[in-house]
């Protein structure tokens, strides 16, 4: 047989020897599970760091405290070696199949489908094809698994953690602050906001701003250290008691010794002896002559010590000490109307005790010393802009129909530190009718009295003179001065010279005054009125069927203020009813007149929230509210058949207003009601003559004749609204919705509020 035909035939044996697949006795599979268990031992080094990490975290235990007890949460431990082997093999698997896939296609077609045709029926029981079988036997990864044998599943056994570790055990705590940070920041339109924005605009004017290129050194100072006493520990309260104490013969007789000391040693030896008749002449005039010394000498240590009084009383160190000695007794008397006039107890907004009452609260009473033993009324009462602390009243004379009129009048500044004497006192021969502080330059106030003169003085020191009086060369009216109010400077040109005032007088006269550098004011006549004729503009008030003649050409003046928002126009108030509106530009003419009461205005004030809102109250019982633009009243009030003297708008709430006449005072909310006033209170039993709100709006003074002011805390009102000009607008448009054409009027007038709503306190 030739050697070389067999090698064929040889192969071919053995290649069909290689698919046979027979059932594997037990000795095998033992070996073949044996073999298998140690190749699963040779894992990957990926899954070698993947199970020291599980094994790892299996060293930890999770406990959690519930209903007392400790329950073990630990998570239970998942066998994941069957996913990796999986993973493993696959990825091996692929491997092998990406380096030996040149030789898999070499392989002819037609033989491979021959193959696979011959071999679909299966070997031994076994489905799969010749492909299979191959790359089975390559890869050692064919195992007949008879369907009679079950496989047993392995079980995990944990390799214990060799390595040191740190337990930690995970228990819930009670809640507790570490740190709390209170928010910083205000409302956008808000005094506060527009505070904290000149704020910023300083600090970046001096930071990145051309402020910053200033001159600036470095110096190191050293002062004296200042040791200060609190108000509580100079403010002890002092019990008194009545004690007895123990007086022995020696301190009497000591007592007495000083009393006879100034007896003289003549008058003493002539007591003890007895001389002769020649003698007692001669002694006698001795005595006398040493009687008559010493009452000289103790008339000039008399005279000395009353200069010496005089001289401590007048010095301005000694009235210092005594203002702030009286501001600190005050203060025990007074605490609990102090707290409440600076708003140091206010209510929560989230109390349930909170009452709408409208109610007020006498704090406490100003009550001064009548100069010349005269009963004179408070005339003009005028609050500082730049210290809420502190006021100035004028007392003389309010209703120029009194039968009986002051010979004098006073000018009171008074503190609230303090509100037992006057912080500040000046006596006039006249009685005193106008008053008001300088909102530009707060230290002066103008004063206005009964002869028409006018004076402005500084209430900053005790002793300066005044500053400057009125000449009759340039202010020649002779009637009561009735109101006064100041002017801010228009233009640029004269920023250095202090700002000018208005004088109204009784016989509708105004005059300007301007301070010069001349112990007198500088005045000229702004304007005359002149008595309407005709229906003016505004209500309509009938005509008197017979025809009258005035005895007097010219209006009386009664009420001036100038418009919150342009400084050259201001407004003058008549006993005709009527508003003439001026300019500072045009002299001796009015731009409109409105006819607003059948009687005399007494009072105009402008809406903290709208420039183009006011009211007016007169001597016709009403109180009305305006608009600038309608010659309608949108709103009338009414309650007393009295002259209503003063009403003003509150500060805090832009829908209640305030009125007063001689007898009560009542309070408005026009959200609520425009029909009655929510609250009513009767003041005192003198006459009510003037009002005047604080600047912080809680407290409204109140004069009457007797000289009285009264300090009358706003309790139980309601909390002020957030969007107040929308609350004010939402309550007009309530109280005229039935009157349809003045509703269309409003709305054509539209937004009528300051820019971003804000509020604005009229000067």
């Amino acid at each position: 047989m030739d050697p070389k035909k067999d090698e064929p035939e040889q192969r071919r044996s053995d290649k069909k020897k290689s698919v046979i697949v027979a059932e594997e006795s037990p000795e095998a599979k033992e070996a073949k599970e044996k073999k298998l268990k140690e190749k699963k031992r040779e894992v990957h080094s990926y899954a070698q760091e993947i199970m020291a990490d599980l094994e790892y975290r299996q060293q930890f235990k999770v406990t959690e405290n519930v209903d007392g007890e400790e329950k073990d949460l630990t998570p239970n431990y998942i066998p994941d070696y069957p996913y990796i082997d999986q993973f493993l093999t696959f990825n091996v698997h692929l491997k092998h199949e990406i380096t030996n896939m040149h030789l898999l296609h070499s392989r002819s077609s037609a033989s491979r489908s021959r193959t696979r045709q011959s071999m679909r029926g299966g070997v031994g029981g076994n489905k799969q094809s010749i492909d299979e079988l191959i790359n089975g036997i390559i890869y050692e990864t064919i195992v007949f698994d008879p369907s009679n044998v079950d496989e047993k599943p392995e079980e995990h056994k944990p390799v214990p953690f060799k390595k040191s570790f740190v337990k930690i055990t995970l228990r819930k705590s009670e809640f507790f602050k570490i740190f709390n940070q209170i928010g910083t920041t205000v409302a956008k339109g808000t005094p506060q906001g527009d505070q904290v924005e000149a704020d910023n605009r300083a600090y970046d004017y001096l930071t990145v701003g051309k402020g910053k290129v200033r001159r600036r050194s470095d110096n190191d100072a050293q002062t004296t250290i200042v040791l200060t006493n609190s108000r509580a520990v100079n403010t002890i309260f002092v019990d008194y008691a009545t004690v007895g104490s123990y007086v022995s013969n020696f301190e009497m007789y000591d007592t007495l010794e000083g009393v006879e000391q100034r007896k003289s040693r003549y008058s003493t030896m002539h007591s003890l002896s007895k001389p002769s008749d020649g003698e007692d002449d001669e002694e006698t005039q001795l005595d006398e002559a040493a009687t008559a010394y010493f009452e000289e000498e103790e008339a000039r240590e008399r005279e000395k010590a009353k200069n010496m009084a005089q001289q401590l009383f007048m010095s301005e160190t000694f009235k210092t000490a005594v203002l702030y000695i009286g501001r600190t007794l005050s203060s025990n008397l007074y605490m609990s109307g102090m707290q409440r006039f600076r708003n140091f107890r206010r209510v929560d907004r989230c109390s349930t005790d909170a009452e709408y009452k409208y109610s007020m609260k006498l704090l406490f009473r100003l009550i001064p010393v009548p100069s010349h033993d005269e009963r004179k009324a408070i005339s003009d009462i005028s609050f500082c802009t730049s210290n809420s602390d502190i006021l100035a009243i004028s007392y003389g004379l309010f209703s120029f129909s009194a039968q009986h009129v002051p010979l004098s009048g006073d000018v009171y500044v008074w503190s609230i530190k303090n509100p037992g004497e006057p912080e500040r006192a000046y006596y006039y021969n006249i009685p005193v009718t106008a008053i008001c502080f300088s909102p530009y330059l707060p230290s002066l106030i103008a004063i206005g009295l009964y002869d028409g003169s006018v004076e402005v003085r500084d209430v900053s020191s005790f002793n300066t003179p005044t500053i400057a009086v009125s000449q009759r060369s340039t202010s020649p009216s002779c009637s009561p001065v009735v109101a006064i109010r100041w002017l801010k400077q228009v233009t640029d040109d004269d920023l250095n010279e202090v700002d000018p005032f208005l004088s109204l007088s009784q016989d509708g006269s105004v005059t300007r005054f301007g301070l010069t550098k001349t112990p007198y004011l500088l005045g000229f006549t702004q304007m005359t009125l002149e008595r309407i004729e005709g229906h003016p503009e505004g209500i309509r008030v009938p005509l008197s069927p017979t025809s009258t003649v005035e005895s007097n050409r010219h209006p009386q003046g009664l009420y001036i203020t100038t418009h919150p928002v342009h400084k050259d126009i201001y407004y003058i108030l008549t006993d005709e009813g009527c508003i003439h509106k001026c300019s500072i530009n045009y002299q001796h003419q009015y731009l409109e007149v409105l006819k607003c009461h059948d009687g005399g205005v007494n009072v105009m004030e402008f809406s903290p929230w709208s420039p183009k809102l006011f009211l007016t109250c007169g001597n016709d019982w009403y109180v009305r509210i305006w608009i600038d633009g309608i010659t309608r009243p949108l709103i009338e009030l009414l309650d007393d058949f009295q002259p209503v003297h003063w009403a003003n708008w509150s500060p805090t709430h832009s829908t209640v207003i305030v009125s007063m006449n001689r007898d009560t005072v009542s309070i408005w909310d026009i959200r609520r009601n425009i029909l009655k006033p929510m609250g009513k209170h009767e003041m005192d039993s003198s006459y009510n003559t003037i009002g005047q709100f604080s600047n912080s709006g809680t407290t409204l003074v109140v004069g009457n004749e007797r000289g009285n002011a009264l300090f009358q805390a706003l309790d139980d009102m309601p909390f002020a609204p957030h969007f107040q000009y929308d609350e004010m607008e939402k309550a007009i448009y309530k109280a005229i919705g039935n009157d349809q054409e003045l509703f269309i009027e409003l709305k054509s007038i539209g937004f009528f509020g300051y820019p971003n709503k804000k509020c604005v306190k009229p000067r």
